[in-house]
């Protein structure tokens, strides 16, 4: 169990919860502000969205824990003052509007009072009797609106296994918990690969190591020919950053293209390497960079560059015991870049994606691990066009197949998209 104690639309809230609640249970069943919804339960719709100290994110895949002592802003807590709706609230309510948790947070919520649109079947929070002062309209016909009692959600909650949640607030003590609590442990930091894989039954560790609150490893910095990213820094973080943006763009881009903004405010550079998914922006973005990590364990520090670091499907050269605790990227100020993603829909993973620099050329997934389109590159290097060289690109690999795509079809867009991000790279400069 955790003592959480929150400050949820300027309300001290305080209670003893399970160590796998998630942030949006614990506003559902514990503060009793059910505008806050579970539509997908797999970070994809954002109806579960809220503000963390005054930041976007997604409540269904941030345990309670991780929040513990901050500020939480619910949909009710947006409300205007005197009960009256702003334009955007009102023009919602009128037409009938639903929210997606992207462009805007839920708008037919109306301080101490319970609206429906004429004709509109008033819609069942799940919280049974209208409490005290009224209640919010939230989404219409979501399972957890179904009547189930006070305060509880219906259809049945998507969560993690049972864990025991532990927080480190320095890397010591964290190496220090890894080596108490053994294999059965596994580190946590934004939690947006992890915890949607726990929640599915992916992965059932026993302890959870918190890092978030480890401000050490949160940094950009100049070092030279080099610039070094602590692991913590969160995508937003890597993707505004001025020094990046002068020094290596395309790696500030790539942070850009991580998910959504409720994502990039949670996800760090660190978590998402480590996950080592190999469709993943960043894992691609650092192998066309020629970047490598900085790996902390009881050992001491070492270093391990991109193409070395990624071995497999999901898997590191990280051991058990060892924490990734910067990313080193060599300086690129000046050199064009071109940087190409074929996706089902904004936000996604790629289906197959092509980032290209200085005659380097990195393939996301067409293979178990990011990919150097190898012949492409050498044809570059003995004078060939970006068209010819790009016909070359799948050379060499072996993509998986799956629902969105086949070998023969990863192959081709490996082979379109090489050609347009070498184009880009010759056009427009960093």
């Amino acid at each position: 169990m955790s003592k959480v104690s929150l400050a949820v639309n300027g309300k001290e809230i305080t209670a003893d919860v399970e160590d796998r609640t998630l942030l949006v249970h614990f506003l559902r069943d514990v503060a009793n502000l059910t505008a806050t919804n579970v539509g997908c339960e797999t970070t994809s719709c954002g109806a579960c969205t809220v503000l963390l100290d005054g930041e976007s994110v997604k409540s269904c895949t941030v345990l309670a824990a991780q929040a513990d002592g901050r500020e939480v802003t619910t949909l009710e807590g947006l409300a205007a003052e005197h009960g009256e709706m702003s334009a955007v609230q009102k023009a919602f309510h009128e037409n009938h509007g639903l929210q997606c948790g992207f462009c805007t947070l839920h708008p037919r919520l109306r301080d101490g009072d319970h609206v429906a649109a004429e004709g509109e079947p008033v819609a069942d929070g799940g919280g049974g009797a209208l409490r005290p002062g009224g209640q919010h309209l939230p989404l219409h016909r979501l399972p957890q609106h179904r009547e189930c009692g006070p305060g509880r959600s219906g259809g049945g909650q998507v969560i993690p296994p049972s864990f025991t949640y532990r927080r480190a607030s320095s890397v010591d003590e964290a190496l220090d918990l890894a080596a108490e609590l053994g294999e059965d442990a596994k580190f946590l930091a934004g939690g947006h690969s992890l915890l949607p894989l726990m929640k599915l039954r992916f992965a059932s560790p026993e302890y959870l190591i918190d890092l978030g609150r480890i401000t050490e490893l949160s940094y950009i910095r100049d070092e030279g020919t080099y610039v070094a990213v602590g692991a913590l820094t969160r995508h937003h973080d890597v993707n505004t950053s001025e020094l990046l943006a002068s020094e290596i763009p395309l790696l500030a881009h790539a942070a850009g293209q991580v998910g959504d903004p409720q994502i990039r405010h949670r996800g760090t550079i660190g978590g998402s390497l480590a996950h080592a998914d190999p469709a993943a922006d960043l894992p691609m973005a650092l192998t066309a960079l020629g970047g490598s990590v900085e790996l902390r364990g009881p050992g001491g520090t070492r270093r391990v560059d991109a193409a070395d670091f990624f071995t497999g499907f999901f898997e590191t050269a990280l051991a058990p015991e060892e924490i990734l605790t910067a990313v080193r990227v060599p300086r690129r100020p000046g050199v064009g870049w071109g940087y190409q993603k074929f996706v089902r829909r904004a936000n996604d993973w790629a289906i197959v994606g092509v980032a290209a620099i200085d005659g380097r050329i990195a393939l996301a997934n067409m293979g178990p691990v990011p990919l150097r389109a190898s012949a492409a590159e050498h044809a570059l290097g003995s004078g060939a066009s970006a068209a010819e060289a790009a016909d070359l690109a799948a050379d060499g690999t072996s993509p998986g197949e799956d629902m969105h795509a086949d070998q023969a079809f990863r192959q081709h867009l490996a082979r379109v998209l090489t050609r347009r991000a070498l184009v880009q790279a010759q056009t427009q400069p960093a």
